[in-house]
């Protein structure tokens, strides 16, 4: 079931943030749309919570150094 939700990450504070996120976000399965604004410091994802949770969304990030509010 594909999901669609919007993470606030203060830290994000330029392109190669954005990149990384991306990046990021994009490796983990199911991931199937992840923009990152450095403006609104919004992450915005379409993902399958039968392969990946907001969980595991959140700790892939926590990882590489973007903790999602």
């Amino acid at each position: 079931m594909a999901t669609e939700t919007t993470l606030t990450i203060p830290a994000i504070h330029c392109d190669a943030c954005t990149k990384m996120i991306t990046q990021t976000l994009q490796a983990l399965p199911t991931v199937v749309i992840a923009e990152a604004d450095p403006q609104t410091k919004l992450v915005r994802l379409n993902f399958d919570e039968s392969a990946v949770t907001l969980d595991q969304i959140r700790e892939a990030l926590d990882e590489v150094g973007f903790s999602p509010d």
